[in-house]
């Protein structure tokens, strides 16, 4: 029992030798001093700590070398290298949902792209801040990463709707919550919203992004479309308003909407350009807007929608109308043009269709538009415009391409001279 009691209180002592060691004080004079055991404490650096890194985040002392130190101009030049998708089609007259699906993803991997590399350097973060989150963006057909967003490019790994819908919803919130709660300061730089919102806790998500549209105040360009397989047409335009009533924003300038978010632009008292996107719409929108748009300058409908006058009294100061159709009906331009002479203050007509037209056709068409005008013209004593958009024969093909060629023929009015 004794030597074992002897080996313990030897191995005790060692362990308590070894804690005096390390509290020792390190010699002075010529004795040597050995490195520290492995076991001993580290010595605290004396370099500056970085706080938690975040979108403000920067290195503290002087940094001479590196990006930091590149003036504005060539940090310009770096991102120049990923440019802006040339063509924006959020605000088209007349977009394929294929061409805008594709235009909306071109954007998303720029932005992907730009901040991955502002998570290189603080001063590349503080640079792209303004361009990365400018568009708030959920549409059909657009990519973002991996996903495809309602889109049935391989059918065996097609998602039901409801997952589908879900999945939508889901990244519009997100997109949201970086820039209104992750990063409130980035809320000022967000200047387009192109969202879709589906049939999945649409109530939430409505609240959500109308809670969220008060928050940007640099907003311009909003294209909305809401669809329900679950609810009415009037029962959606309820929810619609009961979502936007609480708020106004004044500072959207440009509105493209779905027939069951017509409520939306009540909440938009200075918007100056309306897209009407249904194309086959048969209600008469101007008893929605009719006293909500006062400043309403430039309206884009499909000629089919207009039904009556009194669908285009609603608008007095309207400026420029673009009139969308497919093909040149001579009947249904008579009686649509007919139907215009309630506006008097029209400086523009604008014919457009997403289809080949033959010369005659194209003649004819664009001469509605021109005698319309120089009636007006007899008044008012202004210039006016007529042009006709269409397709180029190079445009066609049995493929489909986003970059499809569309023509444009205008037609100047000047001021008649005094004689």
């Amino acid at each position: 029992m004794a030597p074992v009691e002897g080996r313990r209180w030897k191995v005790i002592t060692r362990s308590m030798n070894g804690k005096a060691q390390k509290n020792k004080p390190p010699p002075t004079g010529n004795i040597p001093w050995s490195q520290p055991t492995k076991g001993s404490k580290k010595v605290k650096s004396t370099k500056p700590k970085r706080g938690k890194a975040g979108i403000e985040d920067a290195p503290i002392g002087e940094n001479t070398k590196g990006l930091p130190v590149l003036p504005d101009e060539l940090l310009l030049e770096i991102m120049s290298w990923y440019p802006v998708p040339q063509a924006d089609l959020v605000s088209a007259e007349i977009t394929d949902y294929r061409a805008l699906a594709q235009n909306a993803s071109e954007h998303a991997a720029r932005r992907d792209t730009l901040v991955a590399l502002s998570q290189t350097c603080s001063s590349l973060k503080r640079f792209f801040r303004p361009y990365i989150w400018s568009r708030i963006e959920v549409c059909s057909g657009m990519r973002v990463g991996d996903t495809m967003f309602g889109m049935r490019s391989n059918p065996a790994k097609y998602l039901p709707t409801g997952t589908t819908n879900r999945m939508f919803n889901a990244e519009l919130v997100r997109q949201l919550e970086i820039v209104t709660v992750r990063d409130p300061s980035l809320a000022e730089y967000v200047k387009i919203i192109n969202a879709e919102v589906k049939d999945y806790s649409t109530p939430t998500v409505l609240a959500e992004l109308a809670r969220c549209i008060a928050l940007f105040p640099n907003l311009q360009l909003v294209r909305l479309t809401i669809s329900s397989s679950t609810r009415t047409l009037d029962n959606m335009t309820a929810l619609v308003s009961k979502s936007f009533a609480p708020y106004s924003y004044p500072q959207i300038d440009h509105v493209v909407v779905s027939k069951s978010a017509f409520s939306f632009l009540r909440s938009c008292p200075s918007v100056r350009s309306v897209n009407v996107m249904d194309r086959r719409w048969s209600g008469e929108f101007g008893k929605h807007l009719e006293g909500i748009c006062p400043q309403l300058e430039n309206l884009t409908i499909d000629m089919v929608a207009m039904y009556t006058e009194e669908t285009l009294q609603v608008f007095p100061n309207l400026c420029t109308l673009t009139l969308v159709f497919d093909y040149f009906i001579h009947s249904l331009f008579v009686s649509k043009f007919m139907l215009l002479g309630a506006l008097k203050n029209l400086k523009a007509i604008k014919l457009v269709t997403d289809y080949s037209l033959r010369d005659t056709d194209r003649s004819r068409a664009l001469d509605f538009a021109v005698q319309h005008l120089l009636k007006l013209q007899v008044e008012d004593k202004e210039e006016k415009e007529a042009s006709l958009t269409y397709m180029s024969m190079e445009g066609l093909g049995f493929g489909y391409s986003a970059n499809r060629n569309h023509t444009t023929e205008r037609i100047r009015l000047p001021v008649p001279k005094h004689g």
